[in-house]
């Protein structure tokens, strides 16, 4: 059986806990943590988020699934620090047959300050940047979603696709116009997930920041 990090409140302000039963989310659910994720200071997950292997949650996020539900965060997937993860109430997403507030795939990387906003499909090995705002959006796999940049109005984005700083996608003509990640972007993802996996590691083992 998977194992996972028990509910409860942290010595560093971690915060593991269930939503509170409303109409759109009617069920109170505690998060599914698995053990091999390291999570930071002040970072708070609530209601039915499964968090699976090796995902690196860095400090002051707070990942809410209490207005939709479920959320899915993938294998070697990084939450840097100030990410706000939530969706619109009641609404979803269908990934393989199964509806989610929010899913994102395996090795993302959610950088510092980003607003992924459900409901939300990201791909894997997808880049989303710096105070990157998303409201309502399919994203494919191996996309680069640059710092600034504002993606909105449920638009699909195919697979490698590139959006440039600050620029904003939110019409369907839009992201079908976006060019192909350049080839100076292309690895940008992989070592930004492989430093982060040995970096959440390395403060697990030799601080007691992490859980």
């Amino acid at each position: 059986m998977p194992a996972f990090k028990q509910p409860g409140i942290y010595p560093q302000h971690q915060i593991i806990c269930y939503n509170p039963p409303v109409e759109e989310v009617p069920y109170a659910e505690y998060p599914k943590i698995r053990t091999t994720v390291v999570m930071g200071p002040n970072s708070y997950v609530f209601g039915d988020v499964y968090v699976d292997d090796d995902v690196m949650i860095g400090w002051n996020n707070l990942i809410r699934a209490d207005s939709s539900s479920p959320y899915y965060i993938g294998k070697k997937t990084n939450v840097q620090d100030f990410v706000l993860i939530h969706c619109h109430p009641g609404e979803q997403i269908e990934v393989d047959g199964k509806n989610y507030g929010v899913y994102i795939s395996d090795e993302v990387s959610i950088l510092h300050h980003a607003q992924p906003h459900g409901p939300l499909f990201v791909g894997r090995n997808t880049f989303i940047g710096e105070n990157v705002s998303i409201y309502g959006a399919k994203i494919g796999k191996d996309c680069v979603i640059m710092h600034g940049a504002t993606v909105a109005d449920y638009v699909t984005i195919q697979d490698g696709r590139f959006i440039a700083p600050g620029q904003s996608v939110w019409k369907q003509q839009q992201a079908d116009q976006l060019p192909a990640v350049p080839s100076k972007f292309k690895n940008l993802n992989q070592e930004i997930v492989d430093h982060y996996y040995r970096l959440g590691k390395s403060y697990q083992r030799n601080t007691q920041l992490f859980i």
